[in-house]
């Protein structure tokens, strides 16, 4: 990378401190107008500051302020959760719901407007709501002034609601695609037949994926196919691995190839008999022989695959390196290797982490999200590369999107997202109530990081992970649909 460029990472870290604040500006000038006349220093200084900010952050172009569920968005991206901006946030979300909009679009053609325009168009935001219909009022104000640079944003709601549905339609037909592609490479590679055309295009459109929306793709990795185990663990391993390399910050080339590596991770499982792998209890000496020897099957499947070198000398070492642990020890053993490659590394700890949390014939239950983090810190270190599993930790928070939880307010929920990504203890969690059929539904959503009048304890705590089979349901229903489900 030339000297001074930007990566993504931290063009999106300034995006997020620009945007914090242009939103801080913009409240002090709406909250120091009711007191303070237009030439006051205060309201003059934040009126400088917000245009220096707007011009920077929209490089001169369109920009668009949105308020939703709590959140800024700044040109369709979500601001990062910052404690200091949240009772800004949610005053501003009332400023903008009192006048029936929820934000603002700003033209190109701001630049040249003059600071007493901006401050004339904040006042009559102001007074709109001693009107009726502080919406039609505002409407005529910005025509009969002229205020063509600004406009005022509608129906976000309904607009956020499609585009989510659209989401959530193109991860799940993408999620079903890759399940189908990695049994059909599981079948023909034994006959030297397949290929990793589709597979590289599914890749690419997860990792497009899980930059849009991480959280949808983690969630998403909490289906379970118990008739196609196999398959739905590769797939969700794919997933879990790719959110983590892009939480360090591969690049989206490595990151195409860590998807690909994790759909194929397991691939050599094709000729181990299925009465071992589904089998209930302890192996045998001679079936733990025939499982131990799947990474190497897997390898000799790759090297067969129909696919360029280059691609396939990428893809070859993670599927081999799955089962070993950071200290080589595991399988198959090596004599060869003094370290583990990154996405071997990564492969492990995505690996373990979704065999851990899904039932498994050979144990009771399967561990809650919160429980398997817990087991592997334990084992950070040995099986795992501490610095990579405390990222992968941090990553998923301490109970992780698509967990069932109880609160100690009595009430089940389902955690959804982290809205702070320096406090991964207080998730929007999505509260499940009674159907009335026996069932459970979706209710409304809350914010863990809510706090009481007093400002100091969170309204809901978690008390502890649920296990999805105690309530016999799959977090991703909810994830994806929102409906009930019994």
């Amino acid at each position: 990378m030339k000297e001074g460029m930007e990566t993504p990472s931290e063009r999106k870290a300034r995006n997020s401190q620009l945007g914090a604040g242009l939103i801080k500006a913009f409240h002090h000038i709406v909250s120091t107008l009711r007191i303070h006349k237009d030439n006051n220093q205060l309201i003059r200084e934040s009126v400088t500051k917000f245009n220096a900010i707007l011009a920077e952050i929209s490089g001169g172009n369109d920009f668009i302020i949105k308020i939703w569920r709590g959140r800024f968005y700044l040109q369709g991206e979500k601001l990062l959760y910052q404690r200091e901006t949240f009772h800004i946030i949610n005053e501003l979300e009332d400023y903008f719901s009192q006048r029936g909009i929820v934000g603002l679009s700003f033209h190109a053609e701001y630049a040249d407007a003059m600071p007493e325009d901006f401050l004339a168009f904040t006042r009559i935001l102001a007074e709109s709501v001693k009107y009726d219909d502080p919406r039609a009022w505002l409407d005529e104000q910005l025509v009969s002034r002229r205020f063509s640079w600004v406009d005022l944003s509608l129906d976000h709601e309904e607009n956020t609601q499609k585009a989510d549905a659209r989401r959530k339609e193109k991860a799940r037909y993408a999620y079903f695609q890759a399940l189908n592609t990695v049994k059909e490479v599981a079948i023909k590679s034994s006959k030297g037949l397949a290929g990793v055309r589709k597979a590289r295009r599914l890749a690419q459109t997860l990792v497009d994926l899980i930059q849009e929306d991480k959280s949808l793709l983690l969630g998403m990795a909490t289906i379970r196919r118990y008739d196609d185990y196999t398959y739905n663990h590769s797939v969700n391993v794919a997933l879990l691995a790719t959110c983590l390399g892009r939480y360090i910050g591969l690049s989206e080339i490595y990151l195409e190839h860590l998807t690909v590596c994790g759909l194929f991770h397991d691939l050599g499982k094709v000729e181990v008999p299925k009465e071992i792998l589904l089998k209930q209890g302890r192996l045998n000496e001679e079936e733990w022989h025939d499982m131990r020897k799947h990474p190497l099957v897997g390898v000799r499947q790759i090297l067969h695959l129909h696919a360029p070198h280059a691609l396939r000398s990428r893809i070859i070492l993670g599927p081999f390196e799955h089962h070993l642990n950071i200290d080589l020890s595991g399988y198959p053993r090596t004599h060869f290797m003094k370290k583990l490659s990154l996405m071997g590394k990564i492969l492990r700890i995505a690996d373990v982490y979704e065999a851990l949390t899904a039932d498994r014939v050979y144990r009771p239950r399967a561990f809650t999200p919160d429980e398997a983090l817990r087991r592997m810190w334990s084992e950070a270190g040995k099986s795992f590369d501490p610095l990579l599993l405390k990222s992968f930790i941090n990553m998923m928070g301490i109970y992780p999107v698509g967990s069932f939880v109880e609160l100690d307010t009595g009430e089940i929920g389902l955690v959804m997202e982290y809205t702070d990504a320096s406090d991964r203890s207080l998730p929007l969690v999505a509260l499940l109530v009674d159907d009335g059929k026996g069932g459970l539904t979706r209710g409304e959503t809350v914010n863990l990081a809510t706090q009481d009048e007093d400002g100091n304890s969170p309204l809901r705590k978690i008390v502890t992970g649920i296990p999805p089979a105690r309530l016999g349901i799959q977090p991703a229903h909810f994830l994806l649909q929102g409906t009930a489900a019994s």
